[in-house]
Parts: structure tokens; sequence; C-alpha cells
């Protein structure tokens, strides 16, 4: 996984106003992000837009979003609440921007994960190794999510697939699956979206169950 390209974010996905304007002010910084992210240079990319929102160490400071504003279920990634510059960063970005910046962070996290792990020495130690990067996403997206409406932003489906993929590792298969059809319900042709769904559903009943529950 660590390897993976990022999802293609076709032209074809409808965008609103807001996300033609941001889009447009952002092309400079999103091409340099592209370049880093093609050499793999993951840490790099996500610095591009995100050189600040999600500092190591303590970055919590503020309650998480009302209860209202959350879908339901709750991320099992510990209890991260709003990172303290999400407001002034984060949501000033275009979708396209915050989903190459954050996906770059989780591969970067799964790279390091997969080094870790060969300096395990014995089985008994399977399982202690773990993407960090994972809370520190989640609250991005949770707060991202929390204010959609708010913001009159038309959802384009890939910070939905991303949420679903942080979900799913973090063992809330249910939310993932319910992000995993959002998603797919703005881009059809989101395979890795598809592919993550084939994962976690078991029988065509489930299938059913859970399309009848998302229209």
């Amino acid at each position: 996984m660590s390897e993976a390209p990022p999802p293609h974010t076709p032209n074809t996905v409808p965008k609103d106003a807001i996300e033609v304007r941001l889009e447009a002010k952002e092309a400079h910084k999103y091409l340099l992000a592209k370049t880093y992210f093609d050499c793999r240079e993951f840490d790099r990319c996500a610095a591009v837009f995100l050189p600040s929102a999600l500092p190591k160490g303590s970055i919590y400071t503020a309650s998480p979003p009302s209860a209202k504003a959350k879908p339901k279920g709750k991320a099992k990634l510990g209890t991260p609440t709003k990172p303290r510059v999400v407001a002034d960063s984060t949501l000033a970005l275009s979708q396209k921007a915050l989903f190459l910046a954050l996906y770059a962070k989780y591969i970067a996290g799964e790279k390091r994960m997969n080094e870790d792990s060969k300096m395990i020495l014995g089985p008994e130690d399977g399982g202690v190794t773990v993407n960090h990067e994972l809370p520190e996403i989640c609250a991005v997206l949770e707060v991202w999510f929390s204010n959609l409406q708010a913001s009159g932003r038309q959802p384009q489906g890939w910070l939905e697939y991303l949420y679903g993929v942080v979900l799913a590792k973090g063992k809330n298969e249910k939310l993932a699956m319910d992000y995993f059809i959002r998603s797919v319900h703005q881009y059809t042709y989101n395979w890795g979206a598809w592919q993550e769904l084939i994962g976690l559903l078991g029988t065509p009943e489930e299938v059913g169950s859970q399309g009848s529950e998302n229209s």
C-alpha cells in the first residue's frame, strides 16, 4: 500500500464554484505537491498544503465537533479532537488538494509502519507497529465533514474514500462502509472504494442492506 499512486480524480466529478476557484488558486502548489508524490517524497508532498496543520506531539486543543453534525458511529482511533489550525488551513483548501495532502500523509505513515515492522524480532511482537498518521488524518476529516453542510460545498467522493480507509484501519467497518458507499455515489468509477467494499461486505444481503440504508 505504501507504493500505491493516488486515485485519479477525474474532471467528470461535479465541482461547485468554490472548488473551481480554490483549485485555480492552488494550481501551482498542486503541481509541486504532485511532483513530490510521484517522486515518493510523501512527507514533502503533504507539507506543501499542510506545513503546520498537523504538528507532531500534542496537537489537540479543542473539543470535538457537535455530535449532531456527525454520522452514526465513531472512529475507533483513540479520542482525537479538533486540531488547532484546521479552521485556518485545511478547511480553506480545495478537496483535491486536501485529499492529496492527507493521502500522502497516510502513505508516509504506511511506509514508516512497514519499515518499523522489519525491526520486529519475534512472533510475540506482532501487531505492535501502527500507522501513527491515522489519528491526525481522522481528526482533520472529522472536522471537515462536520463543516461540510454549513460550507455549502459539493462533496466529490475522494475525501469520503480516504475517511473510509482510515475508519477501516481503525476497525470501524460499519462506518467505513457508509463512507465508501458515499464515495461511489459521488463517483461510480472509484474502483478503490469498490475494492474496499468488497473486502468489508461478506454476502449479497449485506450489500442490499447497506444500499437501502444509504439511498
